[in-house]
């Protein structure tokens, strides 16, 4: 490609982007002054028409603005966790983690709002919304585990506990069962200390564990071997205490 060439290719490229961005500019402020002359009200339908035909990057735009406009009204808190849901829908990764900070934000930022328990569920929700595996890095499940218990804490009546004690129990159930997993791989091992404090920890933090039955006979073979290690050791130490004491009196 000549040089001329290669500017005109360039030209033509800042150009159509140029034509671009005007478009969209354009598309926002016909979208502003539309919604300019509306109620708030009738801009939140709008939105929520959009959000229930699932065209939630449409909705999110007028969810946004009434949030913006109005971020002091009870409306506009509404229309802050639309804005969140618009996310939490998506279900990937990049779409959870926005959903995570905007509920989050929402929970720090309005202690009051009647919606707060709402919130704290969607965060304790994004954490758990993939498959919970007993393998895989437990720190989004003890963050979800928190956020459940927070919400059940401060807002034990709200309509919302009922879904957060079930999803609580989803959570203590995989992390019990990481537990488990743990303490068998220490048992396998004959790391017999290790397995004992792993089946321990489970018995006091996951009582509810269907397992239980198992963990308990477990723990009870454990420290059999514990017991043995330790009558060894002992039978070691005496026999070792005799062969000085008898070195010693050969040497006298």
């Amino acid at each position: 490609m000549t040089k001329i060439g290669g500017f005109v290719a360039i030209l033509v490229i800042g150009i159509t982007l140029l034509s671009v961005g005007c478009a969209s500019s354009r598309q926002e402020d016909q979208i502003l002054e539309e919604l300019a002359n509306q109620e708030k009200e009738a801009i939140f339908e709008i939105a929520e028409d959009l959000y229930d035909k699932k065209k939630f990057e449409e909705a999110r735009k007028y969810f946004s603005f009434v949030y913006d406009t109005f971020p002091n009204d009870p409306l506009g808190h509404k229309a802050a966790l639309r804005v969140a849901d618009t996310y939490a829908i998506k279900k990937d990764t990049t779409s959870l983690t926005e959903a995570r900070l905007r509920y989050r934000d929402f929970a720090s930022r309005y202690p009051n709002d009647p919606d707060r328990d709402y919130a704290l569920l969607m965060v304790g929700q994004t954490y758990t919304a993939r498959k919970l595996k007993p393998d895989r890095d437990l720190s989004s499940l003890l963050e979800a585990l928190n956020a459940f218990q927070q919400l059940l804490t401060l807002y034990p009546d709200s309509r919302y506990a009922e879904e957060a004690e079930e999803r609580l129990r989803d959570v203590s159930k995989v992390l019990a069962e990481h537990e488990w997993i743990v303490a068998s791989f220490y048992a396998k091992n004959k790391r017999w200390l290790g397995a004992k404090w792993r089946l321990e920890y489970l018995k006091e933090n996951y009582p509810e564990y269907e397992n239980m039955d198992r963990v308990n006979e477990e723990l009870e073979r454990v420290q059999s071997k514990l017991s043995e290690r330790e009558e060894e050791i002992k039978k070691l130490m005496e026999e070792a205490q005799q062969k000085a004491a008898a070195q010693r009196k050969e040497s006298s």
